[in-house]
């Protein structure tokens, strides 16, 4: 990195720095603006307000309307569900090289519930979307107003892609985002780190589905034989796609729901189950796929009839020679912040693991550092807001300084 390019870094590490308050409160505005992913309405004036905010810091979000989202409702059919607008901005569009800044801004508790609004309790705020993912908007926010201040995306091009159906699936957005994956070289996602500050290397490929069994309604007294009870042949198969779950062997099960029946004088005709299951490369995939579909078929039979819906909706991320040579561009980019990072695996999906699936290497981990996601608890630590917003300029500012030799 040239001299030039380095006092333009250190000046803009510097207005970062004396971004903190405002963006803090800024980040408490935003979290207690609820975004469930469910809530259509509540989606689009988060939309709204992040472009507002956006935009008075000079980047100018536009808004695309996106499909329904598709939700597994049971195991019939799929579920549409309106949701809220892709918000996307672009820097040097037309650059050569490009680096994509991206994370959603849904969250997972529906307005009304509580915690309703998020608290500050010393360095810590807690409350839902405190660190998945708004405080990493709020890095995405601070380094891009860097990054353009202060010219450190010269040669360049840099966008900023925020979607709203990440935590169920990002089925509404994904088609967009994997057409507008090819064009960009690198991402950075900004989930938040682990706990303690370490970024994700491997993820567990994971995916939702639904099992259900339709048998024969009869008179519980007077002719049970010649009922076909969906309940009993139904637990009978959850036995079996419990015996999945073997961890070792890097595939994990979790039944999550389970619903059927109706008058307890009558033999139950229908079941169904919803499960989760995770994996930790392909071979492990293409075993849980294989395994349901084989025990769906041997379990139609004799007046009953089984069905399976659902998907691997993100499949396994594995650190290969491209994800190396984003981790040490990073870890770079780090140093300069005063940070050194450890890389450890977890169970956890997002859309790293998509995007990395559509050919685009990618950290998923720079938000900010924070636990206890998806809990009334969450939180997020705001003092690693600044060192988070300058690993980003100053990676930002390498990859520009070495798309201009």
């Amino acid at each position: 990195m040239d001299a030039s390019i380095s006092g333009r870094l250190d000046q803009a590490a510097q207005w970062i720095a004396g971004q903190h308050s405002s963006a803090v409160d800024q980040l408490i505005g935003w979290c207690d603006t609820n975004s469930w992913s469910l809530d259509e309405v509540r989606l689009k004036a988060m939309a709204d307000r992040l472009a507002s905010d956006f935009k008075a810091d000079g980047i100018p979000l536009d808004s695309l309307e996106l499909p329904d989202v598709r939700l597994l409702g049971n195991a019939e059919q799929w579920v549409p569900q309106p949701t809220g607008p892709l918000l996307v901005w672009h820097h040097n569009a037309d650059a050569p090289k490009r680096v994509l800044l991206m994370i959603h801004y849904d969250t997972v508790y529906p307005h009304g519930s509580q915690p309703s609004q998020c608290r500050q309790s010393g360095d810590r705020l807690i409350g839902p979307g405190t660190a998945d993912a708004k405080g990493g908007i709020s890095v995405i926010k601070l380094a891009a107003g860097a990054i353009i201040r202060f010219g450190l995306a010269q040669h360049c091009g840099v966008s900023v892609v925020l979607n709203p159906d990440e935590e169920i699936g990002t089925t509404g957005s994904g088609d967009a985002i994997e057409q507008m994956a090819a064009g960009f070289d690198r991402a950075l996602v900004f989930e938040p780190t682990l706990p303690d500050g370490s970024m994700v290397a491997n993820r567990k490929g994971s995916g939702n589905f639904a099992l259900s069994v339709h048998g024969r309604s009869a008179h519980a007294g007077r002719n049970p034989e010649d009922g076909r009870n969906a309940i009993v042949h139904l637990s009978k198969m959850v036995g079996e796609v419990a015996g999945l779950h073997q961890p070792d062997a890097g595939l994990s099960v979790n039944v999550g729901h389970i619903e059927g029946g109706g008058p307890l004088n009558r033999v139950p005709d229908h079941a169904s189950v919803q499960l989760n299951i995770r994996v930790v490369d392909d071979v492990a995939m293409d075993r849980a796929e294989t395994s349901l579909k084989s025990i769906v078929d041997r379990y139609t039979v004799d007046g009953y009839h089984a069905r399976m819906l659902g998907q691997f909706h993100s499949p396994p991320k594995l650190v290969d020679d491209a994800g190396r040579v984003m981790q040490k561009w990073v870890q770079r980019a780090g140093r300069y912040a005063g940070r050194d990072f450890k890389w450890l695996d977890t169970g956890g999906a997002c859309d790293g693991s998509k995007l990395a699936a559509w050919g685009l290497p990618n950290v998923d981990t720079m938000g900010v550092s924070g636990g206890g996601l998806h809990s009334p608890d969450e939180f997020c630590e705001v003092t690693s807001l600044v060192p988070a917003a300058v690993t980003v300029a100053a990676a930002v500012a390498e990859f520009s300084s070495q798309a201009s030799k």
